[in-house]
């Protein structure tokens, strides 16, 4: 099942469309090609047209549907989200080269560049309904399963990786943001009635709880099938760098990065839904 549009940014580890994008320099490219960015962005690209059209995410019907989901594809372009998050990240470590240096040298070693291709392959492969379906039920047995059987065991170090970089409270703030700037843009269009834009902000906090839930059950059931061919020796050296300050600090420098990206796309997002409702009215 994919996540809901005003909740696509945060599941993903979830896209812009900017007027003006700086091109691309030689050390953003390099970030580009270690971290296989190209790729994910595709994946997410696909994976946002595939949300922002659910059943349960927008009341557009018939024309004003099929219009809405020409606009999602326009603004899911990979290519574009891929230049706009290059040009903030490159800005995020312009005074912190010692990052990107530690970064690409990680992607470069054995277990760096088998943990990315990891990562790819399964988010890849959860655009399949039956693979999410398949991943979110491992996780209920990992979770239902006794603390020595190995299920639990690998459940117990992925929780690990996720806590090392603090990846569900970094990804419900992204959440939040992305949320509520899918609904400001459909209140620049007047599409949400009888709110302003402090209420809006109430209903996305209000939202919390709800969006934790999601991102944990998501992380848990990607990490857990992403690193399913990883030694648990593997899994503990991956930790141990994942703790380490420089890898800290790049980690947040992407989420800083995404988060201007996406907050932008939800935005713009937001506001296609809004004249598509205004103009289904007329």
């Amino acid at each position: 099942m994919q996540p809901s549009p005003i909740r696509a940014a945060l599941l993903s580890i979830l896209l812009t469309v900017l007027l003006v994008v700086a091109p691309h320099t030689a050390r953003a490219n390099d970030i580009a090609r270690a971290f296989l960015l190209e790729e994910l962005f595709e994946i997410m690209a696909e994976e946002g047209r595939r949300s922002a059209v659910m059943d349960d995410a927008t009341p557009l019907q018939g024309r004003a549907l099929d219009q809405f989901a020409m606009d999602a594809e326009r603004l899911y372009d990979p290519d574009v989200m891929l230049r706009a998050f290059l040009a903030e990240l490159d800005v995020e470590l312009a005074t912190h080269p010692e990052m990107r240096a530690d970064a690409l040298e990680f992607a470069d070693t054995e277990l760096g560049k088998r943990v990315l291709q990891l990562e790819i392959s399964a988010r890849s492969a959860l655009l399949d309904d039956a693979v999410d379906e398949a991943a979110r039920l491992a996780l209920e047995e990992a979770r239902a399963a006794s603390k020595t059987q190995p299920e639990a065991v690998r459940l117990a170090l992925v929780r690990e990786r996720i806590a090392a970089n603090d990846l569900i409270d970094l990804n419900i703030s992204l959440g939040l943001n992305t949320s509520f700037s899918y609904y400001r843009g459909m209140l620049d269009e007047d599409a949400v009635e009888g709110m302003t834009a402090n209420e809006l902000l109430q209903l996305v906090w209000a939202q919390q709880d709800e969006i934790r839930a999601e991102i944990e059950d998501w992380s848990e059931s990607f990490f857990l099938l992403a690193y399913g061919p990883l030694s648990e020796d593997e899994m503990r050296a991956l930790i141990d760098y994942a703790r380490t300050p420089l890898a800290v600090g790049f980690n947040q420098a992407m989420f800083r990065a995404f988060d201007t990206v996406f907050t932008e796309l939800s935005l713009r997002l937001g506001q296609a839904l809004g004249r598509r409702l205004r103009f289904e009215e007329l």
